[in-house]
């Protein structure tokens, strides 16, 4: 009984990780910088 619950809670979580994922979800939502194009973004970038 007690596995058939980890299961079911583990194919939950990752079903929602997944749809968290598919929908572009983010935890941390001020993680990616957003840059004009046609900005240097590296140092090799010439």
């Amino acid at each position: 009984m007690l596995y058939r619950s980890f299961l079911i809670s583990g194919v939950l979580i990752l079903a929602l990780f997944a749809n968290a994922q598919y929908r572009g979800w983010s935890v941390f939502s001020a993680s990616e910088e957003k840059t004009p194009p046609g900005t240097a973004r590296g140092v090799y970038h010439k």
